[in-house]
């Protein structure tokens, strides 16, 4: 057989893509962990480690196995060896500060859990966890503020909605806590936690037993779409938008109170590009949910998209009131202004989101332009070079067209 050089090179490539003997023990430790056999998963973790000692799966997941056997200390170890290898690695921080909670050094376990949450705010498990770690301290209105926030990212989590009554009951704020137990117990209606929760808030309130049983059979209706709706997140996930049309749609016709449903929709509605009936769906969720900040964004950016600029304006500024932290709707809203021809302030809101997160592509790709329009072209020159740096691969025409710009400005000096 004669070998070419192509066939050199798809072996070259099918070898580079093989797992070396590293990831099998890693592998074979996952599969070890789901079968429960934790001290089998720790020995391949191991070995994983002694082929080589900066793998961080290997790290991070024997940590978790020595954390599963109650051996704190030593899962404590593994993650500061993780941190050590890898600065900046928001698993490590949320697991370090997990072991450390339960250890009961909770001071220590929130340093973790914040570090976690800066690198990468979008983890609602790390929300919930500093959430439970702020309660045990007593620190409610933090402990209440971080269960929100996990809600926000993950608003089906049932065990947040019920966490999040307790720390409002803690705090004397017994209606808002009724609220959240009630939504716990509609997300999961068999759970005898949540409903014990419940019915010991409204016997609080004054309820007698029979109004806590007509009151909890009222709400939770004949009808559970959970599966549903779990079903259409899954299809979201996966880019079946038709699917998830589907499923939000039969879940509006049996349970209309289910406006999540609507909003769900607009994010469908959205990626398939039916931008109108995209903007329908937000604006009917939020109807009843009216401080969903990102329904909030996702209107304004449907809206931006359409043309729509004084619309999104006003959206993204809602957005903001409701979330002043988040970066893209500074992003989104500083490029409303640009369209407005509104330089200046569109300059301070790409500056704000940078502020916020100092590596955001888009920021610096937009703050770019709006610098040139505005005849700053030394910074904006500055800037197109940072979007350049932090650009994934997916902006590389964007990346080509910046440095034909950045080369027609410096030559122009």
């Amino acid at each position: 057989m004669t070998v070419t050089k192509e066939t050199q090179l798809d072996e070259a490539i099918d070898k580079q893509n093989e797992p070396d003997e590293a990831d099998i023990c890693v592998n074979r430790g996952d599969a070890l962990v789901n079968k429960g056999e934790l001290d089998e998963a720790i020995e391949e973790y191991k070995k994983a480690l002694s082929l080589n000692p900066a793998h961080l799966p290997a790290r991070l997941n024997l940590g978790k196995a020595l954390y599963k056997k109650g051996t704190l200390d030593d899962a404590i170890k593994e993650y500061r060896e993780a941190l050590r290898i890898k600065p900046g690695y928001a698993a490590a921080h949320a697991n370090l500060g997990e072991a450390l909670r339960a250890k009961c050094l909770f001071d220590e376990a929130i340093k973790e859990y914040k570090e976690a949450i800066r690198i990468d705010p979008e983890v609602s498990e790390v929300h919930s966890n500093i959430g439970v770690a702020f309660l045990i301290k007593g620190q409610l209105d933090e402990s209440i503020k971080e269960y929100r926030e996990a809600l926000r990212i993950n608003p089906r989590s049932a065990t947040d909605h019920s966490n999040l009554g307790y720390s409002l009951k803690q705090k004397g704020l017994i209606d808002e806590a009724i609220k959240e137990y009630e939504e716990s117990l509609r997300i999961n209606p068999e759970d005898l936690v949540f409903k014990s929760n419940l019915e010991d808030a409204l016997r609080e309130k004054g309820l007698s037993n029979d109004k806590i049983k007509e009151h909890i059979d009222g709400f939770i209706g004949p009808k559970d779409v959970s599966d549903q709706f779990n079903r259409g997140i899954i299809f979201i996930n996966n880019n079946l938008f038709d699917n998830a049309i589907n499923e939000f749609k039969d879940i509006l016709k049996i349970a209309p109170e289910c406006t999540e449903a609507h909003y769900n929709l607009g994010i469908a509605f959205k990626q398939k590009g039916l931008l109108d009936d995209a903007i329908s769906e937000y604006k009917e969720f939020l109807k009843t949910s009216p401080e969903h900040s990102d329904a909030r964004l996702n209107l304004g950016t449907a809206l931006l998209e359409k043309g729509l600029i004084d619309e999104a304006i006003t959206e993204c500024e809602e957005a903001l009131r409701l979330n002043p932290e988040n970066t893209t709707v500074h992003t989104n809203l500083g490029y409303a202004l640009t369209e407005k021809g509104l330089l200046d302030e569109a300059i301070k809101h790409f500056k704000k989101a940078l502020k916020i997160n100092p590596e955001d592509a888009t920021a610096y790709y937009n703050l770019g332009f709006a610098l040139h329009d505005n005849g700053l072209l030394d910074e904006a020159i500055e800037s197109f070079e940072k979007f350049i740096k932090y650009a994934s691969t997916q902006f590389a025409d964007e990346v080509k067209n910046v440095e034909e710009i950045i080369r027609e400005l410096k030559s122009n000096k």
